[in-house]
């Protein structure tokens, strides 16, 4: 996996992964043949499509998704979220697609794979978002639950993934 240098300790690696690989295999998928996403479905399937102020995404309020059986999965930082989007990204576009097991540690017994689209809008929100937190990464609720030292690092990953994707 080409992120795999950043997956699984800060980016990849927390309980509000686990929910988005829960979204992403609430879809259909087809033996070896990925599964498309448009990052536009995702942002709006959390409540994200009127995210485009810095403030509304420091704090975590009200990001969730349903799944089909009604069930709501809460993400605990949004920053996280979207840390994992754009690392997801990233691998789509240097490998086409993304296998879930290789997102979740290989725990899960589906082999689904998915590739995830992102148009200019997305990117320049997500470009947006995580700029802000790579220069402000002690303003985000993540801080409330890592050592700053922890989040300086954490900064310093998705500068590294923003400069992989031209950002």
């Amino acid at each position: 996996m080409y992120i795999e240098r950043w997956w699984g300790e800060y980016i990849g690696g927390t309980d509000d992964t686990y929910t988005l690989i829960d979204y992403f295999v609430s879809r259909e998928f087809e033996l070896d043949i990925p599964a498309e996403i448009n990052v536009k479905n995702i942002l709006r399937d959390f409540q994200l499509t009127n995210a485009w102020e810095i403030k509304d995404l420091r704090q975590t309020k009200d990001i969730y998704f349903i799944n089909d059986n009604g069930h709501r999965h809460d993400i605990g930082c949004a920053i996280n979220l979207l840390m994992d989007v754009t690392a997801i990204i990233l691998e789509c576009q240097k490998n086409g697609k993304v296998h879930l097991t290789d997102l979740d540690g290989g725990i899960m017994d589906k082999d689904a794979v998915i590739s995830l689209k992102a148009e200019k809008e997305e990117l320049a929100l997500l470009k947006k978002m995580l700029g802000d937190f790579i220069h402000h990464p002690l303003s985000y609720d993540l801080a409330e639950l890592c050592p700053e030292d922890d989040m300086s690092e954490i900064a310093k990953q998705c500068k590294e993934i923003m400069t992989e994707l031209n950002m």
